[in-house]
């Protein structure tokens, strides 16, 4: 991976991912409300399967919520890692089933072990749950049954189960955190519940908690009754948390039957959808009154979707909560609507415990997705009359080709059956470089396509539950052929850089399959300012060009990598995930950060960060526009990138990323505010009351008292309509002011076509909607304080788009997905049962339904190991005047460094695209070359525009090629023509 010369940073988007890993550990490790993540099945063409699909002439009965179901018990015993019971340890059961409220899954069930060891715990509703174990000295222990593919980490509960021997073992490796919840002012909040690896406890009077948790990086988060979700990452031990809690906004109201008489919807569940961002959104059934009520909210905006088991409803407009707000009561008018409902059945008969159906209508625009629940049913209440495609996927099993179309017309339809096949299976161990067994190790499976077939029906990823205590593991449900075996440790081991390649013979199980994981040395380090005060909490990255790593530094600035794979690495820290990694005194952004550890097996290494100093200060006040004080404004600050390659204003947009993960702070009551722990450097500062309204001060310096002003917000609106006047039933908006990164989404339905944005901040807004009949984009600008009314957006109708992908020598590629995307929607992506998103033997692909305008072209492997292609993303101009658009050849550039290899070094950064330009006539300008590396040595020069790459044209539209063409081994010669009429050749060194 390069370090500096990516037209598009990729070391901040290995970031992002794995901040949201952490922040989806939690939910992973503490329950699957259903399946786990879908493997990527595709299927191609041939005879559809002869899978009936039942037609009832009535309503289907209702089905008794769980919440009103006779009660469950489980019961078990607690040991420790030699078979010893363990008096005194906690045990938990949570759930995640969609059938229940928000509510009611929060809080977990809870019990302590008696002095054998055994545990009682009752009043379970009948829905899935895990159930996981902790104790003093201990890392927490999870319950799991089953051997190889069958291996769950959950359990089934029915009405009146009594499960017993329920039983979890503890492990080895435990570490004691400590922290503190409180509230926005700092005071303490007693009783708030705390979640930390697979561990429950609960704060004392003063806010305090501990845990015992497995040592290294944790996520913890924080409720309490009466505010949103709190949350920190750190490492353990040595780091002392601290959670600040929000408190919570509510959304009240009531749902009923659209037309006269609005009669009460009943057993509704009422979902807060975010118009932005949002963690694992919140949801309330109605009552016998149809009201409903949602608690722990973020302040935001929110659009309440309600769907019922013959009905389905939307609120008209957009619910802005702000800080602590309790909603006025939302009408939602439920509009006729059916249920889908069927089983996937396994061969023999038997019935997924695992699994996902994906129903999808691409004409109108829609998908909905139904996990397997407790009862073995897949359910989706709140569905439109469509001609639905279908996906069904089980884990361990093969789907059918094609299933047949479910058709809703004007009756819910039950009854349905989709049946899987038992496949093939890959079984084997994975064992440490010791030899000793590798445990919780997660497996992927992804199959090498076969260029004869580039539409053939394919498993095209397989994940298999994580490794058992002896490192077994079986990846089942798949089809003869060639696999690439990857593994992945969440992190926390090295793991081998290239893929295990197995064959699976027809009708024949690949076993004793054995993938040994690399020799292991350790990194310990500090991370230190220049006068010596620690950096605590810090974002500690090490990368060899082939393996990540990422740790976070204890409270006295120490940090720890306890297994890396053998090679040198580069060590770097940033504060945040999306912070600019910190510089070294006297340096920039431009510069390389870090320092070099060499890792050598069974042995320890040693670093020593000295970066810029953070504990700035900036205090100031946020006034709104009358110059009033503005005490529920929250406030954040990005140190802005002294890198010539960043575009004007880029410390605004970055800011937006991840301020769910930070502290929050929030104003006084006379709207002032000190922010502290700042990086050296000049800082961009966003104000803003979450409900709506925001101020922006750039280019502040540390020690500085700033006054931040709030422009008024106003609402924007206007109405729908498709060419000749008709107007949508449902449709979506996207709002986005790409000058200051702000974003806004919402979905309408049975409006008449007339929508409306409330509390958008002034700016210029790019405003795109997509509707099954057609899509459209506008431009609309927002005045502070006035309303901007009178959009009118005609659609633009869908069309069928024709092309072929090619390679940069013209050849033909088969076997490749292709899809467009415009803000809102995307066509082909598993769209056509026949498989005409996926190129032929000519390379040819069609999209049906593609949205028109400026969109993207996507055009990815089948397989994610792919080794030939990565992901390429093409600007298009679509017109809308002909039906069917033929494409000029999409050119895909074959990958030059194959998985497991290092790329070489150029020392070139690229200037950033202006907000809002043209991707068509992108133009590649050297913003930086680094004194002394390869590019300087060919006589690269600043302000240099790069027009191709090994005579491969990479300007305007094909700008994209470039990333990929030069992305090369260590001491390949690359020729960069140059606009100027000269050309350099530039042999890639390894990275500094």
């Amino acid at each position: 991976m390069r370090q500096e010369e990516k037209a598009r940073g990729t070391g901040p988007v290995l970031l992002v991912v794995a901040g949201l890993a952490g922040a989806a550990l939690w939910w992973w490790q503490s329950g699957a409300g259903g399946a786990a993540v879908p493997a990527a099945e595709e299927r191609g063409e041939g005879p559809a399967q002869a899978i009936a699909a039942s037609l009832p002439e009535v309503r289907p009965e209702l089905v008794l919520n769980p919440r009103f179901a006779d009660r469950a018990a489980i019961a078990g015993t607690v040991r420790d890692p030699q078979g010893q019971p363990v008096a005194g340890a906690q045990v938990c059961a949570t759930t995640h089933a969609n059938e229940l409220a928000t509510k009611d899954k929060e809080r977990p069930s809870c019990a302590k072990t008696e002095r054998d060891g055994h545990y009682r715990i009752e009043g379970l509703f009948p829905v899935r749950y895990a159930v996981l174990a902790s104790a003093a000295g201990f890392a927490p222990g999870k319950y799991f049954h089953g051997e190889g593919a069958s291996r769950r980490d959950w359990i089934d509960l029915r009405p009146k189960m009594e499960a017993q021997g329920i039983d979890i073992a503890l492990q080895d490796g435990g570490v004691e955190i400590h922290g503190f919840v409180k509230d926005l002012s700092g005071g303490p909040v007693e009783g708030a519940q705390v979640a930390a690896d697979a561990t429950f406890t609960w704060t004392a009077a003063d806010g305090s908690f501990s845990a015992w948790v497995k040592e290294g990086s944790v996520w913890v988060s924080a409720s309490a009754e009466g505010y949103a979700m709190g949350n920190e990452e750190g490492g353990a031990p040595g780091h002392e948390f601290e959670l600040f809690l929000t408190p919570e906004a509510v959304l009240i109201g009531k749902v009923v039957r659209a037309g006269e008489g609005g009669e009460p919807v009943e057993g509704a569940q009422v979902t807060a959808v975010a118009g932005n961002w949002g963690f694992m959104p919140k949801s309330a059934y109605t009552d016998a009154n149809g009201e409903f009520r949602i608690e722990g909210l973020e302040p935001g905006a929110y659009k309440p979707r309600a769907e019922a088991d013959d009905a389905l409803g939307l609120a008209k407009e957009q619910v802005i909560l702000g800080l602590g707000e309790t909603s006025a009561s939302i009408v939602i008018e439920a509009h006729p609507a059916f249920t889908v409902e069927g089983k996937i059945v396994t061969e023999g008969g038997g019935s997924c415990d695992d699994g996902t159906v994906v129903i999808r209508d691409s004409a109108q625009g829609r998908e909905a997705w139904m996990s397997v629940q407790s009862d073995g049913v897949v359910r989706k209440r709140g569905v439109l009359p469509g001609d639905y495609q279908v996906e069904a996927r089980c884990r361990g099993f093969v789907s059918a080709e094609r299933y047949e179309r479910v058709k809703v017309v004007d009756k819910s339809v039950t009854g349905l059956r989709w049946d899987v096949s038992k496949g093939q299976s890959i079984r084997g161990v994975v064992v440490l470089a010791s030899g000793k067994p590798a445990p919780k190790m997660h497996l992927e499976a992804s199959l090498k396509p076969d260029p004869s077939q580039p539409r053939a029906h394919q498993t095209a990823n397989v994940w298999g539950p994580e490794t058992d205590a002896q490192g077994r593991f079986e990846l089942a449900g798949l089809l003869p052929g060639t696999y690439e075996l990857s593994v992945d440790s969440w992190g926390r081991q090295a793991t081998p850089a290239k893929p295990t390649i197995v064959e699976v013979p027809k009708g024949k199980d690949a076993t004793g399959v054995r993938i040994e994981l690399p020799a292991t040395g350790e990194v310990r380090g500090s991370v230190r300012d220049p006068k010596g005060n620690p950096i605590s909490a810090a974002k500690i990255a090490a990368s060899d060009g082939v393996h990540w790593q990422f740790e976070n530094s204890k409270d006295d600035g120490t940090f720890h990598f306890p297994s890396l794979a053998g090679g040198d690495y580069r060590i770097t820290a940033r504060l945040g995930w999306w912070g600019e990694t910190m510089r070294a005194p006297g340096t920039s952004d431009d510069d390389v950060q870090g320092e070099r550890a060499e890792v050598r097996e069974g042995k320890v290494a040693t670093v020593k960060l000295v970066v810029e100093s953070a504990s700035g200060r900036i205090s100031g006040v946020v006034r709104d526009e009358d110059g009033g004080p503005v005490a529920d404004a929250f406030i954040e600050a990005t140190r802005e990138s002294d890198s010539a390659a960043k575009s004007a204003g880029s410390g605004i947009r970055q800011g937006r990323w991840g301020d769910f993960l930070e502290k929050p702070n929030l104003t006084d009551q006379d709207g002032k505010f000190t922010l502290e722990r700042l990086p050296t450097g000049k800082h961009t500062l966003r104000a803003h009351r979450k409900g709506g309204g925001e101020g922006i001060v750039e280019h502040v310096e540390l020690g500085s008292d700033v006054v931040v002003t709030i422009a008024s917000a106003g609402r924007m609106s206007g109405t729908v309509n498709v060419r000749g006047g008709a107007v949508p039933d449902e449709f979506t908006i996207v709002a986005t002011d790409e000058t200051t990164g702000f974003h806004r989404s919402d979905q309408f339905y049975r409006t008449g076509g007339a929508w409306s944005l409330p509390e958008l901040p002034p700016g210029q807004y790019k405003v795109s909607v997509s509707a099954g009949p057609g899509t459209a984009e506008v431009q609309a600008s927002m005045s502070a304080g006035k309303d901007t009314t009178g959009v009118r957006i005609e659609l633009a109708p869908k069309v069928t788009v024709r092309g072929t992908v090619v390679d940069t020598e013209g050849k033909p590629i088969a076997g490749l997905n292709v899809y467009v995307a415009a803000p809102g929607t995307w066509s082909g992506s598993g769209g056509d049962e026949d498989k005409r998103y996926v190129t032929d033997e000519q390379g040819r692909f069609e999209l049906l339904n593609s949205p028109t305008g400026k969109v993207e072209v996507n055009v990815t492997p089948r397989s994610w190991a792919s080794d030939e292609f990565s992901w390429t993303t093409v600007p298009v101009t679509l017109s809308a005047d002909a039906a069917v658009t033929e494409l000029a050849p999409i050119k895909v550039a074959r990958k030059r460094v194959k998985g497991g290899e290092a790329t070489g070094y150029l020392g070139i950064k690229l200037k950033e695209p202006e907000p809002g330009a043209d991707p068509l006539t992108r133009q590649l300008i050297v913003a930086h070359v680094r004194p002394g590396s390869p590019a300087a040595t060919a006589g690269v020069q600043l302000g240099d525009q790069i027009t191709s790459v090994d005579g491969q044209d990479v300007t305007g539209a094909n700008f994209y090629l470039y990333e990929t063409l030069t992305e090369v081994l260590e001491g390949t010669t690359l020729t960069l023509g140059l606009a100027n009429g000269k050309s350099a050749s530039v042999t890639a060194g390894k990275a500094p």
